[in-house]
C-alpha cells in the first residue's frame, strides 16, 4: 500500500526551495528526515526514475526539469510505499503525478500541498489502473473543439463518433492488461497492451502510444529477466556452499539490479543486502588473512 506522497522544487544548486509532503493516516511514519530527501536528491544525480530502500518503507521518485521564462526549474515527486509493495505499478502514475504538480510550480507551499492532497487518490489509491480517464476524455473534448475551429467539420464528426465507443474499450482493455501484468500472465498483458496502443493511436493519443510502447516492452522481457535472476541466485547460493563468497557476492548483486529493473522491492532489497553482507564479510576475511 501506500503511505503517501511528496513533491520538491529544487534552486540551481539543488537546494530545497518548497517541499510539501502528504501522509496517509494510517502510515506507520510521519515524517521525511533530511537523510532520506538527501538520499532521493543524490540518487536522482544521473536518473529519473529512484527506488530508495529503508528499513520501514520505500519511496519511489521521478524527477523532471523545465525551463521558463529563462529560469530552469527541476521537480522531485514521489510516492511512500509499504515495503512488500511492488512499485512497478506506479511508474506511469508518478510520472502523471509529477507533471500535474509541475503546473502549480508558482504557487504557495500552503497552495502546493493542496493539491498534492487532491492529486495523491487520483494517482496513488489505484496504482494498477493509472490511466486518467478525466484528463482523457478532457483532451479528446478540446481536439473536436479545435476541429470545428478549423472549420473541419467532418473531420470532428467522424471523430466524435470514434469518441463514443472507442474510449470505452481503450479504459476496459487497459485495467485488463494491467491485471494479467500484476498476476504474471505476461503473454496476455502483451497482447492487452498492444490492443490497448492500437485504440490510443485511433484516439491521436501519442502520450498513451508511447506509454504502452514501455508496458509492451516490460511485459516481454519480464520472463527472461525473471529466468536470468533465478540463476543468477542459484549461482550465488552454489558457489557460497564452496566458499567463493566474492563469486557468491557479484551474482547476488547482479540478481538485486534485474529485481530493480523490474520494480521488485522486496527482492531487490534483500539480495542487495545479502551483496553487501558479502562484500564486507569478504573485505574482513581478506584483512585479516594476510
Amino acid at each position: 500500500m501506500a503511505y503517501g506522497s511528496f513533491f520538491l522544487i529544487l534552486n540551481p544548486n539543488a537546494k530545497i526551495e518548497k517541499k510539501v509532503v502528504f501522509f496517509e493516516s494510517e502510515s506507520p511514519i510521519k515524517a521525511l528526515e533530511e537523510n532520506v530527501l538527501l538520499r532521493i536528491r543524490m540518487g536522482h544525480s544521473d536518473k529519473n526514475f529512484v527506488l530508495n530502500y529503508f528499513p520501514d518503507f520505500q519511496v519511489y521518485s521521478h524527477k523532471s526539469e523545465v525551463r521558463d521564462k529563462g529560469r530552469n526549474f527541476t521537480f522531485i515527486g514521489g510516492v511512500i510505499l509499504d515495503k512488500e509493495e511492488n512499485s512497478v505499478f506506479h511508474k506511469d502514475a508518478l510520472k502523471s503525478f509529477v507533471t500535474r504538480m509541475e503546473e502549480n510550480r508558482n504557487k504557495t507551499e500552503e497552495e502546493l500541498n493542496g493539491s498534492l492532497i487532491e492529486f495523491y487518490p487520483i494517482y496513488f489509491e489505484r496504482p494498477n489502473i493509472i490511466l486518467d480517464e478525466k484528463e482523457v476524455e478532457k483532451r479528446l473534448s478540446e481536439r473536436v473543439k479545435s476541429l470545428n475551429v478549423d472549420g473541419k467539420f467532418d473531420e470532428a464528426n467522424d471523430f466524435l463518433a470514434k469518441m463514443k465507443k472507442v474510449p470505452k474499450k481503450l479504459y476496459k482493455t487497459h485495467e485488463t492488461a494491467e491485471r494479467a501484468l500484476r498476476e504474471g500472465d505476461y503473454e496476455k498483458a502483451k497482447k492487452e497492451f498492444r490492443n490497448a496502443k492500437k485504440f490510443a493511436t485511433m484516439l491521436g493519443e501519442k502520450d498513451l502510444e508511447s506509454m504502452y510502447k514501455g508496458k509492451i516492452q516490460l511485459a516481454k522481457k519480464t520472463p527472461d529477466l525473471l529466468k536470468k535472476r533465478e540463476s543468477l541466485v542459484e549461482q550465488a547460493v552454489n558457489t557460497l556452499k564452496k566458499g567463493f563468497f566474492d563469486k557468491a557476492q557479484r551474482a547476488f548483486k547482479k540478481a538485486g539490479d534485474i529485481s530493480e529493473e523490474l520494480m521488485d522491492s522486496k527482492h531487490a532489497e534483500e539480495y542487495s543486502l545479502k551483496a553487501k553482507a558479502l562484500a564486507e564479510y569478504t573485505l574482513v576475511d581478506k584483512k585479516y588473512s594476510k
